[in-house]
């Protein structure tokens, strides 16, 4: 059924209060394979709901939870494999087709290796793209070299090395010479962004020895000619830590400029761990600890919960039984947020999870994997607009939705700017409209977007 989404825009200066609230915790399924360690999130099937990935880490199952579209998942025929200790998962184009396949690794037999999908989600077989990848662990995607193409990075945790794969663009790799590192001890975490905006992808790399550990950055020196190289800064972003669980290029405070959120987890009864944001001073990187209630942060993702057009921080716990499992921090601007507030306390190590519509009710869910307990666990979102305090708003329909093929905006008293993006954050349009006119999103192929207005309002609608 089409229908239309309503939100509040400021024109001038003016700006709505909400409430963001999650309904408690539906279980998807309460008997996952032993361990569910990773996830990705993504439109798997061909229809406009974004389904749920996960990998087991004691099970070696890869299992897809087809969106039925009103807030329940179904589990699907599982992925036939023979990978043992998965840990990395990814959903990503890998052969160009246009269709979300799965790339996985394998702790304990060193593999990394991808299942095309058909595009109705069937992944029938497996491409090893590599078995001698000692201790496969983390991976990160992206076009390293600068040739269009999805590339590679995998963490060899046993072998002390970073290493990446490029591919042709059907899915065939190569492992390239040109190591990203091969000096830190037991790296566990790879991720990939240009964060010194010259058009190439650099790597943050985090460590797990769970002694002296260290956040480090690699900048990519790519040449012209598509050789690419890297170089680690001569200061590291953080040394002395015990156990990076996660680490992620993010602007913090919104001055363009990317900043890291890390989390150190709490490891073998040491101290408690620490969620951190470093931001780069000039001279090496200023930390910042955020106070919270969890004393084994696991995953932190800069997402906005609250649809006021700031990324939210929210972290989840790696705490066995009781505690809280996952919170938020609500983003006031300028590098400040508020006090923790309590999404979760039911879990019971809730390593990983991720945020999507996933009812497609313009407002983000969570899923999240209960490593200790085999479940699967779903979180709605239930954002509510308290008030319009303000006569400089003007509240704004979108319709339809679905729609093929134009977006009308109903409600819209002078210009605006409307930016739309991708399920991977990708700006894909973007137009000035004036008073009535639609925006033609034709072009675009079928899937879920977000569209932003004036950069700060953003809704989601579905292309059909």
């Amino acid at each position: 059924m089409k229908h239309k989404l309503l939100f509040a825009i400021a024109f001038i200066s003016a700006f709505s209060f909400g409430q963001t609230t999650f309904l408690p915790k539906v279980v998807i399924n309460s008997a996952t394979g032993d361990a569910p360690y990773s996830i990705d999130t993504g439109l798997i099937d061909g229809d406009s709901f974004i389904d749920i990935l996960v990998g087991t880490n004691l099970g070696n199952t890869i299992e897809w939870y087809k969106n039925n579209g009103d807030n329940t998942f179904t589990l699907q025929t599982l992925v036939s494999n023979v990978l043992d200790g998965i840990g990395g998962l990814k959903l990503i184009d890998l052969n160009s087709d246009g269709y979300l396949d799965i790339l996985a690794t394998a702790y304990n037999n060193d593999r990394l290796v991808w299942f095309p999908n058909d595009g109705l989600g069937n992944f029938v077989v497996q491409n090893v793209i590599s078995n001698t990848i000692m201790g496969a662990s983390g991976i990160a995607v992206g076009d390293i070299n600068n040739d269009t193409f999805i590339d590679v990075a995998v963490t060899a945790y046993d072998s002390n090395e970073v290493i990446w794969f490029s591919n042709n663009g059907t899915g065939t790799f190569t492992l390239e010479s040109a190591k990203i590192d091969d000096t830190l001890s037991a790296p566990g975490v790879v991720n990939l962004k240009d964060i010194d905006g010259d058009g190439d992808l650099d790597a943050l790399i985090a460590t797990a020895v769970y002694s002296n550990d260290v956040v480090e950055i690699f900048r990519n020196n790519l040449v012209p000619s598509g050789t690419v190289s890297f170089t680690k800064d001569a200061i590291s972003v953080a040394t002395g830590k015990v156990g990076m669980f996660n680490a992620t290029f993010e602007d913090i405070d919104g001055d363009t400029n990317l900043d890291i959120l890390a989390t150190e987890v709490s490891y073998g009864g040491g101290p408690t761990g620490n969620l951190y944001w470093y931001e780069d001073n000039g001279s090496g990187y200023t930390e910042t600890i955020f106070s919270t209630t969890i004393s084994n942060p696991a995953l932190a993702l800069f997402k906005d919960l609250d649809n006021d057009g700031l990324n939210d921080i929210i972290l989840s716990s790696g705490k066995a039984n009781a505690g809280n499992d996952l919170v938020w921090f609500k983003n006031n601007g300028s590098g400040t947020f508020a006090t923790e507030e309590i999404i979760d306390a039911t879990q019971s190590q809730a390593f990983v999870y991720s945020i999507e519509d996933f009812d497609a009710d313009g407002d983000l869910d969570i899923a999240s994997c209960e490593y200790n307990l085999d479940n699967l666990n779903y979180f709605e979102n239930q954002k509510i607009v308290l008030s319009i305090p303000n006569l400089d708003l003007q509240t704004v329909s979108i319709f339809p939705n679905p729609t093929k093929d134009f977006l009308n905006f109903e409600g819209q008293n002078t210009e605006i700017n409307v930016t739309v993006f991708d399920v991977l954050g990708k700006q894909v349009l973007t137009k000035d409209l004036s008073v009535g006119e639609k925006l033609d999103v034709s072009s675009l192929v079928s899937g879920i977007y977000t569209v932003k207005l004036n950069d700060k309002f953003s809704t989601k609608f579905i292309k059909e």
